[in-house]
């Protein structure tokens, strides 16, 4: 028997590892969240907490957006790459912690771990998505990585997919929290389809170099300013960016249209421009657990379980008082 197969033997008989193989508190989680929310579509926030370089501590809200199917172990959330509150948190601290609230249960878990952006190829972030062994199996650390980021950017497309259309109609409005408010003109989108299949706008790669970076001329497609700019480039050229994504009335033509989307989408169209103006700025924010404080206040006495790993990645189970 080989090492590896005997810590994994030695873990299943101390009940740490599930069986589907990924440690137990997955499947504690997993069980939590489905008895909490079922299908319910209102979205799941959790508290963020995380200190800042020079010691400052932040509290910011995340909203959950799924379970890593591959690998029990990761935690998927939504994020925009303007929310510059959230970035530069992350950024400034890979590591942070998590308060879950269950509704129904009585219950709570307390998430410590580290965070990994998984933004869109052209975006430069710290910290991108780890390398899964399982996912990349080519023994050069180059392909690896290669393999690691295909992987991660159909994860990202997939669920974005799986955003409701006013989810993913948000990513087109200006940064959040800024100030003064942006005119209500900048939140006209408020409802996007999926564009992912459809080929892509001549008019957006005419704004990227052939390098493949953004044309001096033009703003970058996932700054802060690029829904503005290409409304500016919109209206100078067909007329006013409420033809396109309309403002809630029946008598606009909205990209949800299926009308709209049944057509041969021609080569400049403004509403594939837009919608992949909105998928660049879609982040998924990944969150790898490392040590879980679960309460369950249902129970008398209340029950208090600490998991923890080691840096092996090797789990340990304790019951605290609660």
């Amino acid at each position: 028997m080989s090492s590896l197969q005997a810590v994994e033997r030695t873990l299943s008989e101390l009940n740490l590892l599930g069986p589907d193989g990924w440690p137990a508190w997955t499947q504690v989680l997993q069980k939590s969240y489905k008895t909490n929310y079922g299908r319910s579509d209102d979205p799941v926030y959790l508290h963020l907490a995380s200190k800042t370089r020079l010691g400052a501590v932040t509290l910011l809200a995340v909203q959950f957006q799924d379970f890593l199917q591959e690998d029990g172990r990761y935690l998927l959330f939504q994020m925009s790459i303007t929310d510059q509150n959230l970035l530069s948190t992350i950024q400034s601290n890979q590591v942070g912690q998590l308060a879950w609230q269950m509704p129904k249960s009585r219950e709570y878990f307390h998430l410590t771990g580290k965070f990994y952006i998984c933004s869109a190829p052209r975006q430069v972030t710290r910290y991108s998505p780890p390398v899964l062994p399982h996912i990349s199996t080519a023994e050069d650390l180059v392909a690896q990585r290669q393999q690691s980021n295909q992987f991660w950017e159909a994860k990202r497309i997939e669920q974005w997919r799986k955003l409701p259309p006013k989810t993913r109609a948000s990513y087109t409005w200006p940064t959040a929290g800024l100030l003064p408010k942006s005119p209500a003109t900048s939140f006209q989108c408020l409802a996007m389809e999926d564009m992912t299949e459809v080929k892509p706008a001549s008019n957006r790669d005419s704004i990227m170099s052939q390098d493949g970076t953004p044309n001096a001329s033009m703003s970058s497609p996932s700054s802060p300013s690029s829904v503005t700019s290409f409304r500016s480039r919109w209206n100078s050229t067909s007329g006013s960016i409420s033809n396109i994504v309309g403002d809630g009335t029946d008598n606009i033509t909205s990209p949800t249209s299926p009308i709209s989307l049944n057509n041969k989408l021609r080569n400049d169209n403004p509403q594939k421009i837009l919608h992949d103006i909105a998928l660049d700025n879609y982040c998924l924010l990944v969150f790898k657990p490392l040590d879980i404080v679960h309460f369950e206040s249902s129970p008398l006495p209340p029950k208090r379980t600490i998991y923890t790993t080691d840096a092996a990645g090797n789990w340990a189970m304790n019951e605290a008082n609660p």
